[in-house]
């Protein structure tokens, strides 16, 4: 095994080399102040005193082990070379004076096993010099003892520290000065055996797009110029604690501890912002996995990435997500319902609810749904998940309307599903089921689906649409805004419903209008499709669509997502006497 640096570098057998070195020097050095004492009868109560204490430090080291992260190394080294220099300015000037004045060569050793080269220099550069200087003022020495001695140190100081800046130099990539594949490699093991299972830690791969022209173009210093500032930018935005690292040409990888995919995506969007254009991959650790697989899975998600296309960004599915978990999950009733409330802007009366679905996952607590569609996308589970979603959404409308004992309009219920449970055979006669299992007219359910998602041309999605709208039920196109929609698409599409984009609706005060809202209202009304505007969380937002006609609203000025008995006391209940 070749010596490295941080080859103790888990926190158990760093524990247990710095344990063992203070045992090392604390035993011999009590046995010596004792022999002294008793056979000699001279005292040396300071190397007694610090061999000691050596011994029980060592022994809370070892007991500890598991707990030496990098700072409480330093710590230790520090009370290993203290107590060192104290010894050799307290003893005679006998030989022992000398062998004291070694052990900063050997903790410089020590310290390069158990922490990053660039720390370990400072241990050779700092102590070494003490111990000369500490062992040219001691009374006991002779002058030639002491230029024999620094010599001998500062030869060996310079080795120690031309050893450590090689292996510095081999884990940092010349051309950027970030890590390169070996330093990375290192950063990645300790954080996946140090940072506990409850700490999200999220890994990107990335390939610069098109970098070859670059080089073609620019020539290779106009190539090595465009790397560097590549790298410049991805540093000025990195987070606290993440790490960057360059794999080999083009590629980087970045490490985010405190980060889930969710976090890692939406810092990776605003990162396109600011520097030349990428295509990446995100993981999350899974528990049990090793550096190896997590580092692998972030790189079939890169892959994926390059396949769909330039600058996108994929998460791989994991393991949490997958279909197996996702049914354990339903059966240990970790998803649960909430629903926003849809309301008729111009009465103020509940028109209906959208169900919303979230996971309260027994490791990971509460994971954001941006975090978990996607990964229940793409690892196949969502069916599994979206047919739950809508047996339990129209099972929650169902004990809606049987509470309404009016002639009145029913609430309604939006479910949102995903062109891959819309291309999933017998889709659209599911839905139709449910609603007959429970008897909730189809014509009270809106099926939304997002903008980009109608673009999927599958005749399995088309025959589901047919399937659903000749039963009467209402197709809603979400996110409108977002995509990439013409008006000849509109009319091309079997839709009944348009929701404006939050984005859109969220620039509207009273001094900034939204053109793209305001068309779309204009557009909808002369295609006869209802309007829903999500994101309205003030009241002139309020104002500005209730002016020109939008016909429903939700967002979080009238209520946030709310679970199915909070739904009902505040909105069923209001909707019944609003039509007594």
């Amino acid at each position: 095994m070749r010596y490295r640096p941080g080859l103790f570098n888990s926190a158990s057998s760093a524990g247990t080399l710095l344990g063992v070195a203070q045992a090392g020097l604390g035993l011999p050095l009590a046995v010596y102040a004792w022999y002294q004492t008793v056979h000699n009868a001279r005292s040396e109560a300071v190397l007694l005193v610090v061999g000691l204490a050596l011994l029980f430090t060592g022994a809370l080291t070892v007991l500890f082990r598991s707990r030496i992260r990098v700072p409480l190394r330093h710590v230790v080294l520090a009370w290993i070379g203290a107590g060192a220099l104290l010894c050799q300015a307290a003893t005679g000037g006998q030989a022992i004076t000398y062998t004291f004045a070694w052990t900063p060569s050997l903790l410089a050793l020590v310290a390069f096993a158990v922490i990053p080269a660039a720390q370990s220099l400072a241990y050779p550069l700092i102590f070494i010099p003490l111990s000369l200087i500490t062992l040219a003022l001691h009374p006991g020495t002779s002058p030639a003892d002491v230029a024999m001695s620094s010599l001998l140190m500062l030869a060996t100081g310079i080795g120690l520290t031309w050893f450590a800046r090689s292996a510095l130099m081999a884990e940092t990539d010349e051309l950027t000065g970030i890590n390169n594949f070996v330093g990375f490699a290192q950063v990645l093991n300790a954080a996946v055996r140090d940072i506990p299972p409850t700490v999200p830690l999220s890994l990107v791969r990335l390939d610069i797009n098109e970098f070859a022209l670059v080089n073609r173009r620019e020539g290779l210093e106009g190539g090595d110029a465009a790397m560097v500032a590549f790298v410049a930018g991805i540093s000025a935005e990195l987070p606290a604690g993440a790490t960057v690292a360059r794999m080999e040409g083009d590629a980087f990888a970045i490490l985010l501890p405190a980060f889930t995919a969710a976090q890692t995506q939406t810092w990776l969007a605003q990162v396109q912002t600011m520097v030349a254009g990428f295509s990446a991959g995100i993981a999350s650790r899974e528990g049990g996995e090793s550096d190896s697989e997590f580092f692998g899975r972030a790189g079939k998600a890169l892959f994926e990435a390059q396949r769909v296309g330039r600058g996108k960004v994929i998460t791989h599915g994991g393991y949490y997500a997958s279909p197996a978990a996702v049914r354990d999950g339903l059966t240990n009733g970790e998803f649960f319902l909430l629903f926003q409330p849809v309301i008729h802007l111009s009465t103020g009366a509940t028109a209906g609810a959208e169900a919303l679905v979230r996971w309260q996952h027994p490791t990971r607590g509460l994971v954001p749904p941006a975090e978990f569609i996607p990964l229940c996308e793409a690892s196949g589970s969502m069916q599994v998940l979206g047919r739950w979603v809508v047996r339990e959404s129209i099972e929650a409308a169902a004990d809606w309307a049987r509470r309404d004992r009016s002639d009145g309009q029913q609430l309604s219920i939006s479910i949102n599903a995903s062109a891959r449970e819309l291309a999933s055979a017998g889709y659209g006669d599911y839905v139709l089921d449910e609603c007959a299992t429970v008897g909730f007219p189809p014509s009270l359910v809106r099926i939304e689906v997002t903008e980009t998602d109608f673009g999927t041309d599958a005749a399995a999605v088309r025959d589901n649409i047919r399937v659903l709208r000749d039963a009467g039920v209402l197709i809603s196109m979400d996110d409108f805004g977002t995509g990439h929609s013409s008006l000849s698409r509109l009319t091309e599409i079997d839709l009944d419903v348009i929701k404006i984009d939050r984005s859109f609706v969220g620039a509207i005060d009273d001094t900034t209008d939204s053109p793209v809202a305001d068309l779309t209202i204009k557009m909808a009304a002369a295609l006869g499709l209802d309007v829903i505007a999500e994101g309205v969380e003030t009241k002139a937002q309020a104002r500005w669509l209730l002016d020109r006609g939008c016909p429903y609203v939700q967002g979080y000025l009238y209520s946030r997502p709310v679970p199915s008995d909070e739904f009902v006391a505040r909105f069923v209940e209001e909707a019944l006497t609003s039509r007594s």
